[in-house]
Order: structure tokens, then C-alpha cells, then sequence
């Protein structure tokens, strides 16, 4: 067994590291600037920020504690579920962070749009707000994860760095409040 606990190597089975942003955090004014679909990356656009803010029609959603806990309680309930491995998973108030294994062939888009599905419904079951987006539609491709060395970087270093709740496989499960 090794240091997380697990019996396998990472050849043997499909890990991904999946970034997920909140609904509408990473706006075309960004200091960093922009991914546009079909044009790439893109310097930031304050004329374009604004445009986005007239058509939108829900505000901004945002990590806060409670919500990075109940999306960890619900990562890790989706993973078991679907069977998945939910390695680790880290915040902050604008994205997450989540590495996650399979053994079985099933294609990462697949993973990707499941787990932002199923944690929209939860999300919106638990603060009765049928409908609210809690995620981008479109993020960076994940990273398939085929090192051990990066993988234990991702678990012990990067995903941790963040300044919100992180959790690891092999660590309790909080509990959620009623």
C-alpha cells in the first residue's frame, strides 16, 4: 500500500485533475485575461466584462465555506455512486480543484459534465433554487495525471495551497448540517 493508502498505480487506471469554476468568476477583465471558445486565449476586455454583466441573468455564484463543504460531500458521494475514486479536492471562492480516478473506460467529458450535473441538482435541491447555475459552462481540459510524481504534487502541495477547504482520500468526511 502506498502513502494514500491505495493498492494501485496510476497506470492501470484512468486520474484526471479538473478545474471547475463558478458561474461567472472568471470574467473577460481578468487581470490574466480570457479564454474565448474558438479564439484561445484573450487579453482582458473591460467593454466585454460589461456586456457579459447586461446579459446575465443570475449573479455570480461563489465558494463560500459551507458551499465548499457541501461540494465536497457531494463530489464524494457522486464518485462512489458512479463508481470513481475522489482523491483529493481543494477551493477557493471562484474554483475547485478535483482529482479524480476510474478504472473502467469512461471518457473524462463524460466525468466532467456528470459531476457538474449532479452537484448543480444537489446544490439546488438543498437551497431550494431549482435552476441556479453554480458552475462555467466551459473550463480548460483536465489534465490526465500518468505520474506518480505529479500526483503526489497535486495531493500534497498544489491542491492544499489554496486558501479554501481541502481534503484528501483517507480523511473523514465532514458532516452536513440539516
Amino acid at each position: 500500500m502506498d502513502s494514500h493508502g491505495s493498492n494501485y498505480t496510476l497506470g492501470a487506471m484512468a486520474v484526471y485533475f479538473f478545474c471547475i469554476h463558478a458561474y461567472r468568476n472568471w470574467r473577460p477583465d481578468h487581470p490574466r485575461g480570457f479564454t474565448k471558445k474558438g479564439d484561445g486565449y484573450q487579453p482582458p476586455d473591460h467593454d466585454l466584462a460589461e456586456q457579459y454583466d447586461l446579459n446575465a441573468v443570475q449573479e455570480p455564484a461563489s465558494f463560500d465555506d459551507p458551499i465548499q463543504r457541501e461540494i465536497l460531500v457531494y463530489s464524494h458521494d457522486i464518485c462512489t455512486t458512479e463508481g470513481w475514486k475522489l482523491e483529493a479536492i481543494g477551493f477557493d471562492p471562484g474554483h475547485l480543484h478535483v482529482l479524480i480516478s476510474w478504472q473502467d473506460f469512461v471518457d473524462w467529458k463524460w466525468v466532467d459534465q456528470r459531476l457538474k450535473n449532479l452537484l448543480a441538482l444537489k446544490l439546488n435541491r438543498r437551497h431550494d433554487s431549482p435552476g441556479r447555475r453554480w458552475f462555467a459552462r466551459r473550463h480548460g481540459a483536465p489534465r490526465r495525471v500518468d505520474d506518480r510524481g505529479y500526483f503526489d504534487h497535486l495531493v500534497e502541495k498544489y491542491i492544499p495551497d489554496h486558501p479554501g477547504l481541502f481534503w484528501k482520500h483517507g480523511m473523514e468526511i465532514p458532516r452536513l448540517e440539516k
